[in-house]
Order: C-alpha cells, then sequence, then structure tokens
C-alpha cells in the first residue's frame, strides 16, 4: 500500500497492509512519519513522480489531506492508475467546491484547493477509474469551522 502522509494515518493503516510505503516532498514530514513507525519504506518524492516510477506496483493508494495541493487532477489521477495493478483502490480526500461553484476546482485563500464533485468524477474517470463512493464530509475543523470535503473510494479497471 502506497500512502502519502506524515504519519499520522499509517499506524491506523498498519494492520491492513503487508507493506506500507510513504511517500513526502519533505524530508522533514519523512523524519516525522518515521518516528511514529509501522512504515517498510519511506521516500522523500513528488508524489506523481512516485507513482510513475512504481507501475503496477500497489494494491492501494491512499491520500488523505494531500490532493488538496493540487489543483489540476488529472496527473495525480493517471499517476495513481499507473501504480495500481487492476482492480487495486485509489482512495484520497479533497476539500469541496460549493455545488453551484462554475469552476472544476479553485484555489482557496488559505492555500489549499477545492473540488467540485464533478470535475473530481470526470478526472478519474477520464484516468480508467471506477468511482466505487464519493461522499461528502467533515475533513477538519478549521478556525472553528467544518472544512468540507469529499472522501473518494475509486478502483483501477482492467
Amino acid at each position: 500500500m502506497l500512502f502519502r502522509s506524515t504519519g499520522l494515518c499509517g499506524p491506523l493503516l498498519r494492520p491492513l497492509c503487508k507493506r506500507l510505503v510513504g511517500v513526502d516532498l519533505s524530508t522533514r514530514m519523512i523524519e516525522r512519519a518515521d518516528k511514529r513507525g509501522g512504515y517498510d519504506e519511506l521516500v522523500v518524492s513528488e508524489l506523481c513522480e512516485f507513482m510513475q516510477s512504481r507501475h503496477r506496483h500497489f494494491d492501494a493508494v491512499v491520500s488523505a489531506d494531500t490532493l488538496e495541493y493540487f489543483g489540476a487532477l488529472e496527473q495525480v489521477s493517471r499517476a495513481a492508475h499507473h501504480t495500481l495493478r487492476d482492480g487495486g483502490l485509489f482512495l484520497f480526500t479533497v476539500e469541496a467546491l460549493p455545488a453551484e461553484a462554475a469552476e472544476p476546482y479553485k484555489l482557496l485563500v488559505h492555500g489549499r484547493y477545492a473540488h467540485s464533485d464533478s470535475y473530481v468524477r470526470c478526472s478519474l474517470e477520464a484516468a480508467g477509474f471506477e468511482i466505487l463512493e464519493l461522499r461528502s464530509e467533515v475533513l477538519r475543523m478549521e478556525r472553528l469551522q467544518e472544512v468540507a470535503g469529499f472522501l473518494v473510494v475509486a478502483r483501477k479497471r482492467g
């Protein structure tokens, strides 16, 4: 299983997988994940580049609170498709744009992107995924306000 994070979810995922690989662009975040433990491998790399380097290598890619830093999702969706085995799962969260928003994604004042439901669906389907679930969730609290988002589970076709 490929997982990108500072290691916060690693201990929760560890019992579910034979091999857990963590990827982050930041050396500091990888060091934090290493201190939390539970990973079989930790790699400092840009996420899409890493996934492109490991063809059909993983059964699942989990990306919690990461894709909010991506505007366009096409590249990351294609990279996830590339690194997954047939039937593999791509699970992630993104912040949600309001349903009435005209744009597919938008950079918000806090420096993260929000995405529309339809854009997330189109990006995944174009990359070769079947959407198993796309549901609204509260992702976190920020300044005492709920941050609305989507929890997405998609399966690689094939």
